[in-house]
């Protein structure tokens, strides 16, 4: 069960119905900036939406080579495969393994505390005040405590890559899997701090250890997007090293370019819809001297505002898209306006 505290208390002001009308119309007003400042927000995403690179679409055009037909002294943006040659022996840990990648990470399984915070609004004495409250409770958990990965160094064909930089594509093949039960620790509710997602918390001792090694084996066929310079790929625009098929890695760009535009238009809409019911709050605030008006308002101009918002994002990618036929067609009516009038 949950722990809850109150750590803190502000007196917002008088619990009269008059004041808290006041308050929500001053709060409203205040708004108005917030709701411009959103909206402007809303159009620079859409306007990134529209200029989003994909690479998908010049993966897919170049040819995919082998890697035995690359010269070193080719230069440009290649894509080529084939079976690395291995400067020197990679073996997994925990195996005998060869590879050309591994990752080898160890956690503890741990009860974490974990903190989550609220707010509500309570009357004491006539007064509104707003109350924040930790909550704690301790969860099960795996917690990481050490990482490490490594390259091989190695060429395709007579092409050195130099692996580190490159967005890794991979089916990891798990090499090592292993749970390691712990002695009971001789004070089970001995509590210590620890680093867990990048915050100190609490927790109770562990319980048991995972060590868990993934890795790319030395023989597996491998595909290289990048810029090739003196025999050597260190970058490109982009540079991909994958152990997927032609096929697959286009496809996960792809689907990953979707993923992105779709969420920049809808953040677009959301700065939009939310910019647009901030500029307007004051006119709901001020229904609210009615008890529900405001509210029933306010839900129904949502509806509205969120529709307008959806036409403003269609709108404007098109235009953010074609603004030259946009223009072409505004300049031909301003001329064929200027035209009509020295006739009439």
């Amino acid at each position: 069960m949950a722990d809850e505290r109150i750590v803190s208390e502000t007196v917002v002001g008088s619990s009269n119905p008059i004041a808290r009308y006041g308050r929500s119309l001053v709060d409203s007003i205040k708004g108005i900036g917030t709701g411009f400042i959103m909206v402007l927000i809303g159009f620079v995403i859409l306007y990134w939406s529209v200029g989003m690179k994909e690479n998908s679409g010049a993966v897919a055009k170049l040819p995919l080579t082998p890697a035995e037909s690359v010269s070193a002294s080719q230069a440009g943006l290649v894509k080529i495969t084939g079976k690395p040659t291995l400067a020197a022996s990679l073996v997994a840990p925990k195996s005998s393994e060869n590879v050309v990648y591994y990752k080898y990470t160890t956690e503890e399984f741990r009860k974490v505390e974990q903190t989550k915070t609220s707010y509500k609004t309570v009357q004491q004495n006539g007064q509104d005040v707003q109350q924040t409250v930790e909550s704690k409770e301790y969860v099960d958990t795996w917690v990481p405590v050490s990482s490490d990965e490594k390259w091989a160094s190695f060429k395709l064909g007579s092409v050195a890559i130099e692996p580190q930089p490159a967005n890794a594509n991979f089916n990891l093949k798990t090499i090592y899997s292993q749970e390691t039960p712990l002695p009971a620790a001789t004070n089970a509710a001995l509590v210590t701090p620890i680093t867990y997602a990048g915050k100190t918390a609490n927790a109770l001792p562990a319980t048991k250890t995972r060590d868990v090694v993934v890795g790319i084996p030395a023989d597996q066929n491998l595909i290289i997007v990048g810029e090739i310079n003196n025999g050597i790929i260190r970058s490109g625009d982009p540079f991909i090293i994958s152990n997927k098929t032609d096929a697959e890695i286009v496809g996960d760009l792809k689907s990953a370019e979707n993923t992105k535009f779709w969420l920049m238009k809808g953040a677009a809409w959301f700065f939009l819809a939310f910019g647009l019911m901030g500029i307007f709050g004051p006119v709901f605030a001020l229904l609210n001297i009615l008890p529900g008006v405001g509210s029933a308002v306010s839900g129904i101009m949502f509806v509205i505002f969120a529709i307008v918002a959806a036409l403003l994002v269609a709108i404007g990618s098109l235009v953010i898209k074609f603004w030259f036929i946009f223009l072409g067609l505004i300049i031909a009516a301003i001329i064929a306006a200027i035209v009509m009038r020295k006739k009439a």
